[in-house]
């Protein structure tokens, strides 16, 4: 990705948003805002609304006004309550109006509640008509309420007063109409009212058994132990199942702003909690350890720590947190290629060489492996223990992406291993194994061991299979010491001798060889010798014609 290239189309498109008219590039698209007051109290949405309607729909705004005094008619054992679609004091009815509720009672001056309820008239903004019937002959007071769409309700209105009438003529009793007097389709809609008010319930099967039933409270379904197993409330719109629901399907349905849970505390699965569009699954202590979304698959553990599918990342990765969110570690497929499937994982970053993003990684790829101590910021910027695998070659060290002088590793090919950087050995424990062991394989023709020097394109030091050996400069070895002594004789043809000391030789027995420097042995010098061989030193003895310094060069081997 060029980053530069990216800020620069960033930066020129925010100058023509700034640039552009107020709202002119502005559009919503199947959603809507939400308008919050000074408190951050939601109190209305504009636009796409979750019916799939669009306007203004407000939230928990204020109550209405008082509605306008009710007009209240009588009739037969009832009432008929019409409202004029105004509110008392003449302003305009709010743009959240929804309903007016209509209040009955016995007791003049009574307060509205669930108690007084008698129904409600819907045509906001016309007004309405309601019957309530049947109803005892006494007077009885109205009042109106104003709700709004919130659930929030108005002062009561003015109280009306009106008692039933009475049919002319007397009243049936009990009993003096049966169903063989009611002729056949005599009962029709335009004979009842627009709405018809049962006083108790409608009951279909047994009162007392098996049977639904329709009455002031909704549905009820009862099974053949009168058992209420299913009930539909009226107060709040809930329903209640005490059966298993088997072998349903819902098709071609949608569940808008809905809810499901298995419990409402403690260990329990929700779906779409706080319309969330979400799965979540709880303990028993109520905390969520598990979420489903579009976030991907959440799973917490006991002491916090999560572990993160998440479908968000460019590639599928699954991530998993510490317990207090502060580091997390990862693995990632990687397409680098198109067809590529590479998987690659990373540990926590932590902070070493004065870098605080530290990771170790290990990557597969498209036919190589890597193991290797990187910065998160940059994947290329290795330094300690590598593991580098490759079809044609293995490399295991240490290596520094910076320094490439630091490295010491091997490097394996068929057949063949490197030593890349000074190579010491060194056991960790004593034993009777050779520190360092070399065999050639039967019928080996070439040098067990070979030394190159680069800068004469020499061989320094080389050991055949037979054990012959090669050194190609100064060979310095332990058991061996030379040197040179100088003696002067005591008297022309008599032996004098000279000590050489300091040595610190191996060994138990010592060789010496000692040869004077003349060029007349045997006619000026006439012997050499030495005695005393010690790991110290030894004495060395000279005899001449003449008293001249003789110097007399030795070498002694200990063995």
């Amino acid at each position: 990705m060029d980053i530069g290239r990216e800020l620069q189309q960033l930066k020129a498109r925010l100058g023509r948003v700034e640039a552009s008219a107020r709202l002119s590039h502005a559009s919503l698209d199947n959603t809507n805002i939400v308008v919050t007051d000074g408190t951050g109290t939601v109190r209305g949405r504009i636009g796409m609304q979750d019916d799939g309607t669009l306007g203004l729909i407000a939230v928990d705004g204020p109550a209405p006004g008082a509605p306008s005094t009710p007009v209240v008619t009588p009739t037969i054992g009832g009432l008929r309550v019409v409202w004029d679609g105004t509110l008392a004091d003449g302003t305009p009815l709010p743009a959240d109006f929804d309903h007016v509720a209509v209040h009955a009672s016995t007791t003049s001056g009574f307060t509205p509640s669930d108690a007084t309820f008698a129904g409600t008239i819907t045509r906001a903004g016309e007004g309405g008509t309601l019957p309530l019937i049947p109803l005892p002959y006494q007077t009885h007071y109205i009042q109106l309420t104003a709700v709004n769409t919130s659930g929030n309700a108005s002062a009561p209105s003015a109280e009306t007063a009106v008692t039933p009438v009475k049919v002319d003529g007397p009243d049936l009793t009990a009993g003096s109409v049966t169903a063989a007097t009611i002729q056949a389709g005599a009962v029709t809609a335009e004979k009842l009212e627009a709405v018809l008010q049962l006083v108790t319930r409608v009951v279909a099967g047994d009162p007392a058994a098996a049977r639904v039933e329709l009455n002031e409270d909704g549905l009820r379904v009862y099974n053949s132990a009168g058992v209420l197993m299913i009930q539909f409330n009226a107060a709040d719109g809930s329903a209640v199942f005490t059966g298993a629901i088997t072998g349903s399907t819902v098709t071609g349905g949608t569940i808008t702003g809905s809810e499901i849970q298995t419990a409402v505390t403690g260990q329990r699965i929700t779906l779409n909690e706080d319309d969330a569009n979400k799965i979540l699954v709880y303990n028993a202590s109520g905390t969520v350890i598990g979420e489903l979304s579009a976030q991907g698959l959440i799973l917490k553990g006991t002491t916090g720590a999560v572990m993160w599918l998440d479908p968000g990342a460019a590639l599928p990765q699954l991530r998993f947190d510490n317990a207090t969110g502060t580091n997390s570690a990862y693995m990632q497929m990687a397409e680098v290629n198109p067809g590529d499937a590479n998987l690659q994982s990373v540990t926590g970053q932590f902070t070493a060489d004065g870098f605080t993003d530290r990771v170790w990684r290990s990557y597969m790829g498209n036919d190589f492996a890597v193991l290797e101590r990187i910065r998160r910021g940059s994947s290329t910027a290795h330094r300690g223990g590598r593991i580098n695998l490759r079809a044609d070659y293995a490399e295991l060290g240490y290596m520094n992406s910076a320094v490439a002088g630091d490295a010491g590793y091997l490097y394996c090919q068929p057949g063949i291993v490197d030593t890349k950087g000074r190579h010491r050995v060194i056991p960790v424990a004593a034993g009777s194994e050779s520190a360092l062991f070399v065999q050639c394989a039967p019928g080996h023709t070439g040098h067990l061991i070979r030394v190159w020097d680069p800068d004469t394109s020499t061989y320094r030091f080389a050991v055949d299979k037979s054990g012959n050996t090669m050194v190609n400069g100064m060979l310095t070895a332990g058991n061996i010491a030379a040197g040179r002594i100088s003696i002067t004789p005591t008297a022309a043809n008599t032996p004098t001798s000279g000590n050489v000391t300091g040595l610190n030789l191996p060994g138990t027995g010592y060789r010496v060889v000692a040869t004077a420097v003349t060029s007349g042995p045997g006619t000026v010098v006439t012997g050499v010798g030495v005695t005393n061989e010690t790991s110290t030193g030894f004495t060395v003895w000279v005899t001449r014609v003449n008293t001249n310094a003789t110097s007399v060069n030795w070498i002694v081997i200990a063995t």
